[in-house]
């Protein structure tokens, strides 16, 4: 049920009693190993009854493929983690469903979940569902200790940075970073308190009018001082509306602020953290294209292992992407491969008691996906 329902989602099927097509779908029951298909209200009584045991087995065994394939194909000696949440506006009467911060619907009840994502392997990390109404940092320590306990022995906590966005700018978090020796750089909130201090250091200049100022400040009920980077950008620049919130706007200039400890060039940290657009491209996926905006049941349990196994069919489609297809598609939405590669006209016969799929004639990626059969069948999970 479980393999069925990743199939579900990575089809593109975002609803639960929407499945229904797919009963008639000679190809999917072979893959799958069914007779039939089952019907939305077992789909449903499935989640509900799946014990937080079980969600936990899911999850053990996610992590498990994540470090097996973790050195597949080119071995990686460093990582680098982009922490974000996400407002999932609900409309039912689901349990968790709380009045929190929603920018979109105010007032309306949502869930809060947060996400790691490591940015050069391009795959979900760790992720844990919230009710509406948590802040963005509630559990982020204990949050950052799981994606830590994750890491493969032979990765060096120096080699670690965690990027975030200002939700997460906390003197407990970026001390518990200074103890482990990973890397971060973290957008500082409330930089209206201490403006005039990159005054006093000096801005130097960047670009188009932009500049950096670089200089020690210890926040109150911090331990000890740590570096902070303040870029400053006139007005009259356009800026990404998703940036917004973390820029304050004094007199001509517009400013944001970054606590790092990484040994890196004053205008090299801006540069850095803003490399993290990817985590927010594959948060829409997740939204448009995964279903995560799409919450199945009332019930808080069940909802949590939807919410797991939509992330496992994420990073299926991923390693999917990094073992099996040409380079090209390393970067391409899961709405691509799912146009290209799976969502395609076909025909299954039946040859010497062998199943046959017949491509289309025309089809454009034959040649890539006939090269991706191939590697599948010669795959092997180390054990």
């Amino acid at each position: 049920m479980i393999i069925t329902l990743l199939f579900v989602l990575i089809a593109g099927i975002q609803r639960v009693n929407k499945t229904e097509i797919l009963q008639y779908n000679g190809l999917f029951l072979s893959l799958i190993g069914l007779e039939s298909f089952p019907d939305q209200s077992a789909l449903r009584r499935f989640l509900k009854r799946m014990p937080s045991s079980a969600i936990r087995q899911m999850v053990r065994l996610h992590d498990r493929l994540r470090s097996e394939l973790f050195a597949a194909p080119t071995p990686r000696s460093q990582l680098e983690f982009h922490l974000d949440s996400v407002v999932l506006t609900l409309y039912g009467k689901q349990q968790g469903a709380r009045k929190g911060y929603n920018p979109r619907k105010k007032g309306r009840p949502s869930y809060h979940p947060i996400l790691c994502f490591e940015a050069h392997g391009q795959e979900f990390w760790h992720g844990s569902l919230r009710p509406g109404d948590t802040a963005s940092n509630t559990g982020a320590r204990h949050f950052v200790k799981h994606c830590l306990e994750k890491v493969p022995s032979h990765i060096a906590r120096s080699r670690i940075r965690f990027l975030s966005d200002s939700g997460y700018f906390s003197g407990k978090l970026v001390g518990d970073l200074d103890q482990a020796g990973c890397g971060y750089i973290i957008v500082a909130s409330k930089v209206k308190n201490f403006l005039s201090m990159p005054h006093r250091a000096g801005f130097k200049p960047m670009h188009f009018g932009w500049a950096v100022a670089d200089f020690e400040y210890q926040p109150q009920k911090w331990n000890q001082a740590h570096r902070f980077i303040v870029v400053r950008r006139p007005i009259e620049e356009e800026v990404d509306p998703a940036e917004q919130p973390t820029l304050l706007q004094v007199g001509r200039f517009k400013y944001s602020a970054y606590v790092t400890n990484l040994d890196l060039k004053a205008a090299n940290i801006w540069r850095t953290y803003h490399s993290r657009a990817n985590v927010e491209k594959s948060i829409r996926e997740l939204l448009s294209h995964l279903a995560l905006n799409k919450i199945p049941t009332q019930e808080w349990t069940a909802n949590v292992a939807f919410f797991q196994m939509l992330l496992f069919a994420y990073n299926l489609v991923h390693w999917f992407k990094r073992l099996c297809l040409p380079q090209e598609y390393l970067r391409a939405t899961v709405e691509t491969i799912r146009s290209d590669f799976l969502v395609l006209p076909g025909k299954l016969t039946c040859r010497a008691g062998r199943n046959v799929l017949q491509l289309p004639r025309d089809y454009h990626y034959r040649v890539a996906f006939l090269g991706a059969a191939k590697k599948i069948e010669q795959l092997r999970i180390p054990n």
